[in-house]
């Protein structure tokens, strides 16, 4: 069976095998995965080794394909460019016109309006940019956005192919005419296999045309009249400049410096303005000067440019209907002129008073060469300054009882009172110091009081010990309080200080008189550290109670004071 050849039929399967296992190519060696071909085939099955001759071993070392059939040509692909690359930044770009028709109006019945149209060849997208005329009074710029817009029914956008000069374009009802464009749409189209045709002239539109017209006519008559004839009246009387100089005074500008001069009302700050007179045609404008924190609007311009006339008090409103047709009523009204600013003056403006006190170097130079002035000394205005009257505060009321006098001090200084400020390095220095003495009330020498004067705040407590065979604690006889001396005014009360008391003193707490009997040794401690505060007859009287024996040996003269 092995030396029949191995074609179709001479092959018969072993129909007693049961062993059909696979071998095993993959295996692990030292950790690592390799691969090993199978000794065995399937089913553990021998498996002869094929080995190739050395002739056919050389034939396959030296086999060239190329000497056969030559040396292959190797293609190579072509580089992929996307549109959105490019196409990017490729625009054509069309000129046109669309026509609005105008109902109602006398001038013109139709307008035309030239547009830009711009198509983007990167995502088919179209924008239309109106051109923009200076005071036409239209809404113009950009008239449709960058989007795709479609050109029927079926939402179909349009595409380059559809754009050709001579050819309208239906967008959104309003139709565009394309007459131009520029060199590279017409050599790009002309790539793509597309014939342009013939551009067209733009119309023009005959509203600009009759405006043309008006104004050619106009230069040509103001070109050959007389120069009285174009300027005012006023400015053709000065005397001072001539007619040709006027045309030289254009963009000239006289500044003065001034304050507002009210006798009547009394100013801690003077507010400044800046005077400008505009040689063209004797113009006033006035600015404000405003400074942080002034307390007035923050408006640059108090007074427009305009004519101003000198007497305020003439009834302009009379013959304001009548002024510009009525030249007579014109030669009624006397206006500023140049001669009228001077440093030093009074200009009465609108019935507002305006003290001029300085100029800039232009109108120095300028009043100097015509009006032949050579004095330009500023004004100190701070001499012009009112004297602001002195604050008076509002008497103080008087104690109505409730609360504390300095309460009612604190209500009339502010509308939001505040508290009232503590010594706050006094509280500081004398924190949990306390003056203990003991003392017994005027007429029942029975009951036995401790009184507490705090140091930190002035403030005085008073206990009350109990009696001996009596079962009581010690109770509270005074809250703790500042206390005024019985002949004190309620207005401004004078409290008992530390100087009040002292052995055998008589000290009146709210009507309850009480005799002082004796002390704690740190009354007596605290007295010496502060002499100064405390007068003779009280170190004395403390010394004979708390230290009797050595009181000739300690005592020492109380400084003057």
């Amino acid at each position: 069976m092995n030396e029949l050849p191995l074609l179709p039929g001479n092959r018969f399967s072993d129909v007693t095998r049961t062993n059909f296992i696979v071998p095993r190519t993959l295996s692990f060696k030292n950790g690592h995965r390799i691969v090993r071909l199978p000794r065995l085939g399937i089913g553990q099955t021998h498996k002869p080794n094929v080995e190739l001759t050395e002739d056919e071993r050389e034939i396959l070392n030296n086999f060239q394909p190329e000497l056969i059939y030559g040396k292959v040509k190797v293609q190579g692909y072509r580089k992929f460019v996307p549109a959105s690359v490019h196409y990017d930044k490729k625009v054509l770009r069309f000129y046109g016109y669309f026509k609005q028709t105008i109902y109602g109006s006398p001038l013109e019945s139709h307008r035309i309006r030239r547009v830009t149209v711009y198509y983007y060849l990167e995502d088919d997208t179209i924008a239309i940019y109106e051109i923009p005329y200076k005071n036409s009074a239209l809404v113009q710029g950009m008239r449709i956005r960058r989007h795709r817009i479609s050109k029927n029914d079926q939402n179909e956008p349009y595409n380059w192919r559809d754009l050709n000069l001579g050819q309208n374009l239906a967008i959104y009802g309003t139709v565009y005419r394309l007459c131009a464009c520029d060199q590279f749409t017409r050599e790009w189209l002309e790539s793509e296999g597309i014939e342009l045709q013939c551009p067209e002239l733009i119309p023009s539109d005959p509203y600009t045309l009759k405006l043309m017209e008006k104004n050619e006519s106009e230069k040509q008559r103001t070109h050959h009249s007389d120069l009285k004839e174009i300027l005012p009246d006023r400015l053709a009387k000065q005397p001072i400049i001539s007619n040709r100089k006027i045309l030289s005074m254009d963009g000239k500008v006289l500044r003065f410096y001034a304050i507002i001069d009210d006798h009547d009302q009394k100013r801690d700050i003077l507010r400044k303005f800046v005077i400008h007179l505009y040689l063209v045609d004797n113009t006033i404008e006035i600015r404000e000067v405003h400074r942080d924190n002034d307390g007035y609007d923050p408006i640059g311009v108090y007074l427009h440019r305009q004519i101003v006339p000198k007497d305020s008090t003439y009834n302009i409103i009379e013959s304001f209907v009548n002024l510009f047709v009525n030249k007579h009523e014109q030669e009624k009204i006397c206006y500023f002129t140049l001669e009228d600013f001077a440093i030093g003056r009074h200009v009465t403006i609108f019935n507002r008073i305006f003290f001029l006190y300085d100029c800039d170097i232009f109108t120095k130079s300028f009043y100097h060469q015509h009006f032949g002035q050579i004095d330009f000394t500023p004004i100190d205005i701070d001499t012009q300054k009112k004297k602001k009257p002195p604050v008076q505060l509002p008497p103080v009321p008087p104690h109505i009882m409730f609360g504390k006098p300095e309460d009612t001090i604190q209500n009339v200084k502010s509308l939001l009172p505040k508290p009232a400020k503590k010594d706050r390095i006094k509280l500081l220095e004398n924190e949990n110091r306390v003056l203990r003495y003991e003392a017994v009330m005027d007429g029942d020498c029975q009951r036995k009081f401790l009184i507490v004067y705090r140091l930190a705040d002035d403030l005085i407590s008073v206990y009350e010990k109990p009696l001996d065979g009596y079962g009581c604690l010690t109770r509270k006889f005074l809250e703790r309080i500042r206390i005024p001396k019985p002949d004190s005014h309620p207005d401004a009360p004078m409290y008992y200080g530390p100087n009040d008391f002292y052995i055998g003193a008589h000290v009146e707490l709210f009507k309850h008189p009480f005799i002082i009997t004796d002390a704690d040794r740190c009354v007596l401690k605290f007295i010496e550290e502060n002499r100064l505060q405390f007068s003779q007859h009280v170190i004395d009287s403390l010394r004979q109670k708390l230290c009797p024996d050595n009181e000739n040996h300690n005592q020492m003269e109380a400084p003057q004071l």
